[in-house]
């Protein structure tokens, strides 16, 4: 029976994904592996679906959508997660559970060790809070939002800005995003360090320069980071 998730993780030769498939009996996710590695076929066993292609991580999902859109539609909610995320199959399951349940359109697991942006860092007590900001990390999109906001993907070759402009595209309340605290992942490289960096700085790719021409072109001239609302877990649960 076809799960009703996609997890999509752009590959290296050291990326963390295949701890992903282990910690539950059963997944709720199909996981496709996009490599941007030099070995032929490397990580191409015991998953779903396999794409290689050299290069930054945005234009390579960028290129899956226009190729596997119908592939990408026929899920409830895809996930895009960074090779350097330490998670198991529960972690992702529950996160694709929370996004059922809460009917999620954008979302995202906390995050602990290198954490980017305050805001994605676990709040105790909380199940998930609805946000303004989910970051491009390990996005988790509803089908009818990943419709909106696929045709962004190729705008920027670093990611960066790419958080914003969804914020913009999916708004509250029509759209619901959140940060769910009551899954956490751990992301292990600091910003700036992970192993698709050197692609950026061969291409002469300025992430910070990025983001400013990625916020003009939508018209983004500032931006609200912060909660909507919050779902406290019980205090029997805690």
């Amino acid at each position: 029976m076809p799960r009703p998730n996609l997890l999509v993780v752009r590959a290296g030769d050291a990326s963390l994904h295949e701890r992903w498939l282990a910690g539950a009996r059963q997944r709720s996710f199909d996981l496709m592996v996009s490599y941007y590695g030099d070995v032929p076929g490397r990580f191409n066993h015991g998953i779903e679906y396999y794409h290689a292609m050299k290069g930054p991580r945005w234009p390579a999902h960028d290129a899956l959508w226009k190729h596997q859109r119908a592939l990408f539609e026929s899920y409830g909610h895809v996930g895009f997660a960074c090779d350097d995320v330490d998670a198991n199959a529960d972690s992702w399951n529950r996160v694709f559970q929370g996004c059922a349940w809460y009917e999620l359109d954008l979302a995202q697991p906390a995050v602990d060790g290198h954490v980017n942006w305050e805001i994605t860092r676990r709040v105790p007590g909380s199940m998930l809070r609805y946000t303004s900001f989910v970051e491009a990390m390990c996005p988790v999109f509803s089908r009818r939002a990943l419709q909106r906001v696929a045709p962004t993907f190729g705008e920027s070759i670093s990611g960066w800005g790419l958080s914003f402009v969804w914020s913009k595209l999916l708004p509250w309340p029509d759209y619901r995003s959140a940060i769910i605290d009551a899954v956490t992942v751990t992301h292990t490289t600091p910003m700036r360090q992970g192993t698709l960096r050197p692609t950026l700085d061969a291409l002469g790719i300025d992430p910070e320069k990025e983001r400013s021409e990625v916020l003009a072109r939508h018209g983004i001239e500032s931006f609200w980071m912060g909660e909507h609302a919050r779902l406290r877990i019980a205090k029997n649960d805690e």
